[in-house]
């Protein structure tokens, strides 16, 4: 029986012939090279690109959010209006903050009996009541006004200082002796129709007493206003003793107490922006005006 030599060549094992033989031929690994390469190169030629693109959708994307929550919010703040219906102060710069309310009546130029100082707060405070604003706004919102003699601004006020003017009057109310007991009944007269005050005769009462008898124009206007633009911040409770309206001042009661912050136009900038476009309705000759056929009735 012969047996099967294993020689050995330099410390190697002599392997059987077919054992040499490559796992793929030639061709065949040729072949699986140019699909790799083909592969490689099309990853690298594609994979920047596709980037490429996924990033400007994302960037897209948020863009496109961005602007229409913008959108919203500005249509929220105009109450659903355009931006091109914006009030004319929010167009030029109407700033605004997040405030409490001090509600301090003591050294308090608006607060308190009549003195120089009272009444000198109260003109600033109404001075840039009556401003110029440009013709063409006033066409943006369908209203008619005096005018400029060249015709390029129409005269009006912000409604905020109405409220104002109209809060001034009721205040002087409170004090009727000492700021209206010298009028005539001519001059009351004139200011009952300016406030849209009608007297109901009383027995025993004064032109005073008939004048403040009656519809309030004034505190009409003011409640309109602030049913109009409601201020939403919350007023909370807290239990006090010896308050006005109970007669037990020893017991406790819940007292509503305003510690929120209000969302406020600050008023300087805003009352400032009125202060460059002032007009004294006294200077009527720096008006255009109608002739007398063309004066509406009211």
């Amino acid at each position: 029986m012969a047996t099967s030599e294993v020689k050995f060549r330099d410390g190697e094992e002599d392997l059987p012939s077919q054992c040499n033989e490559p796992l793929l031929s030639v061709e065949d690994d040729n072949s699986g090279n140019f699909q790799r390469d083909t592969n490689d190169w099309i990853g690298r030629k594609w994979k920047p690109w596709c980037l490429h693109v996924a990033l400007l959708l994302i960037y897209s994307a948020g863009y496109f959010i961005l602007v229409v929550a913008s959108m919203a919010s500005q249509c929220v703040e105009n109450g659903g209006k355009g931006t091109n219906q914006r009030p004319l102060p929010s167009r030029e710069g109407l700033l605004w903050e997040e405030r409490r309310f001090p509600t301090n009546i003591v050294d308090n130029p608006f607060a308190g009996n009549p003195r120089p100082e009272l009444d000198e707060a109260w003109h600033r405070l109404l001075r840039n009541d009556n401003i110029r604003v440009p013709r063409g706004y006033l066409n943006e919102l369908n209203l008619t006004s005096v005018h400029t003699k060249d015709g390029s601004e129409g005269i009006a006020s912000l409604s905020v200082y109405h409220s104002l003017h109209c809060l001034k009057k009721v205040k002087r109310m409170l004090f009727k002796e000492y700021y209206h007991s010298d009028k005539s009944e001519e001059a009351m007269a004139r200011e009952a129709k300016h406030v849209g005050m009608y007297a109901t005769e009383l027995p025993h009462a004064t032109h005073i007493d008939n004048w403040l008898h009656g519809a309030d124009h004034c505190v009409e206007y003011i409640r309109e206003a602030l049913i109009c633009q409601p201020d939403l911040s919350m007023v909370t409770f807290r239990w006090i003793n010896n308050t006005a309206q109970h007669e037990d001042k020893t017991a406790f009661y819940p007292t509503n107490f305003d510690a929120s912050l209000h969302t406020c136009a600050m008023w300087e900038p805003l009352d400032s922006w009125a202060g460059d476009r002032m007009f004294d309705l006294f200077q009527v000759d720096l008006l255009q005006r109608p002739a007398p056929y063309e004066i509406e009735n009211p």
